[in-house]
């Protein structure tokens, strides 16, 4: 795969991953970052690592393959790291370690971090895919 392709569909996550926080906080009526104090950077701090995670996933699924593990651990990758530099980052902004667990429990089973994992799923699985069907039957 090319840098570029690799690039466009790394971008396409993000840009899903922002579309599906918009429609999940218009359906739910919440702000994706339910805390107000947390600041305005804490939400593009998680989508940005969220994505970059996403990305390594889709370098990895196009040279190696491997559908299932790439998609569960694309998935895996996502929701961590959005639970986890959440966490992380309103820990720092609160200056106090148990909002680690606090927010972290808060957004575990939250819709802002479920529906990006499966959307990172199931893109780097359909790449995982194509790559494994160009490399068993060449381009066509």
């Amino acid at each position: 795969m090319s840098r570029a392709l690799w690039l466009m569909i790394t971008i396409t996550y993000g840009a899903l991953l922002i579309c599906a926080w918009g429609f999940t906080s218009l359906v739910r009526d919440e702000d994706v970052v339910a805390y107000s104090d947390a600041g305005p950077l804490l939400g593009p701090a998680m989508a940005l690592a969220a994505t970059l995670a996403v990305g390594g996933w889709i370098r990895r699924a196009s040279r190696s393959g491997g559908v299932w593990l790439s998609a569960v651990g694309a998935a895996a990758s996502s929701w961590f790291t959005l639970v986890g530099v959440g966490a992380l980052g309103y820990t720092l902004t609160r200056g106090s370690p148990t909002w680690l667990l606090l927010f972290a429990g808060d957004y575990a089973t939250s819709a802002f971090t479920l529906v990006p994992a499966a959307i990172a799923g199931v893109l780097v699985g359909v790449v995982a895919a194509l790559a494994e069907r160009t490399r068993l039957h060449g381009p066509t």
